[in-house]
């Protein structure tokens, strides 16, 4: 920073001039203080030479007179002294301008206190204002960054100034800082989250809203169509508005889960009843592909989840497998109660997933390479996960090309 912009701030300029005028009265006073020692020093030169004089007139010897350059009389000779000169015109009221030793010792006094003052007071004054700048310097800084938090480019104010007010400070400012980063970081993220899922609803619901307009255009233009036409075209778009709904119901689901406005009714309780509860709805599915439904384990194990919204997420982790599932399959659901976790596992002996794809099961609207069903949408494993680790648990998924697939959802054990 130059030193002109430490200037242009009015604290700097306010200390200036306290400088000067703390410079001023130091001077006038080391002036005053000077003149006073002098008068002082001019009047024991007087005293001293009032005493000299005064044995030489009376006589007295080399030694006593010498005595007298070194020695301080006592008052009542050098009043005698006074008294024997004062005829003479020589005593305390001779003017100081008339005494050259006085004034050589007065200019003395001055050219060297004033000076030293003048130069001590002025290297105080550019410590300090060295100091201060190292100060702005760092609020500086601290403005700088601080209007960069809005568009979160806050970068790191670097602490060097060891302990202090400024110190504390400036960790309070990195440290919102990085929060602020870090929320605008979330919501750009979120905004592009939020473009994808658009993108990823336009796309969804554009192919039953096309075989829909088709139906519709169809059997519109065509008054004379057979009734088993037109009833097939009804099934068909009976069976588009279906998976039209579906999607919906499913995508406002998923997206209530990942913006946290729904509130899981969680009890600790087994998980006979959620598993069954899975499974009532997918039996039928099973049976028509001749599958087999193993459910096997520690099913009376307590953990603490939302029943309706657990069983919605197996539901869709073993219709899953049901889909990718060859016709005489077998699919078994396994609960394991270990002393710290309590493991789901939700096997089957479909066709596996490579480990490259084992990246994607999760991600919204994914199908994989091997699905035959047309109606497929791609979101429940989507879903499965969101609901899992909104109750605080976790999936993963184990598979091997040929040797089928495995998902682990995985709860800690409530503490009674």
């Amino acid at each position: 920073m130059r030193m002109e912009k430490v200037f242009r701030n009015p604290e700097a300029r306010r200390v200036t001039r306290k400088f000067i005028i703390v410079l001023i009265i130091g001077v006038i006073s080391i002036a005053i203080t000077s003149f006073a020692i002098g008068k002082y020093i001019n009047k024991l030169m007087i005293d001293q030479n009032t005493v000299t004089i005064a044995n030489i007139l009376e006589g007295k010897t080399d030694s006593s007179i010498i005595k007298n350059f070194y020695e301080l009389r006592d008052v009542e000779k050098i009043d005698e002294a006074k008294a024997l000169l004062k005829s003479y015109g020589y005593d305390e009221t001779l003017s100081l301008s008339s005494n050259e030793i006085h004034k050589k010792i007065l200019n003395i006094i001055l050219m060297t206190f004033i000076p030293m003052a003048v130069i001590f007071l002025m290297v105080l004054y550019i410590v300090f204002i060295r100091e201060l700048k190292g100060i702005y310097f760092q609020i500086n800084n601290i403005v700088e960054n601080t209007c960069a938090m809005s568009k979160g480019e806050y970068k790191k104010i670097q602490e060097y100034m060891g302990e202090g007010e400024m110190e504390s400070l400036i960790s309070s400012l990195n440290y919102m800082g990085e929060r602020v980063n870090n929320s605008i970081r979330l919501l750009r993220e979120d905004k592009e989250n939020l473009k994808d899922f658009l993108s990823d609803i336009s796309h969804q619901l554009k192919t039953p809203l096309a075989s829909l307009v088709m139906f519709n255009d169809l059997v519109r233009e065509n008054v004379n169509m057979p009734n088993d036409d037109r009833a097939t075209f009804l099934e068909k778009s009976d069976e588009q508005l279906r998976r039209m709904e579906w999607l919906i119901m499913n995508l406002l689901k998923l997206g209530r889960i990942e913006a946290n406005a729904i509130k899981f009714e969680e009890e600790i309780q087994p998980l006979r009843d959620t598993i069954n509860l899975a499974m009532s709805s997918l039996r039928e599915e099973a049976k028509r592909k001749a599958q087999e439904l193993i459910i096997t384990g520690d099913l009376d194990a307590e953990v603490l989840h939302d029943k309706e919204w657990l069983s919605e997420a197996i539901s869709n982790i073993v219709k899953n497998a049901i889909e990718h599932t060859e016709e005489q399959g077998k699919i078994k659901i396994k609960v394991n109660k270990g002393p710290l976790i309590t493991k789901i596992y939700i096997k089957d002996n479909g066709p596996g997933i490579s480990r490259e794809m084992q990246k994607k099961v999760f991600k919204r609207f994914y199908k994989g390479e091997n699905s035959k069903n047309p109606k497929s949408i791609g979101i429940g494993l989507s879903l499965a996960k969101s609901i899992i680790e909104g109750q605080g648990g976790e999936i993963k998924i184990v598979s091997e090309e040929g040797l089928g697939t495995t998902f682990i959802i995985s709860f800690i054990r409530p503490i009674n």
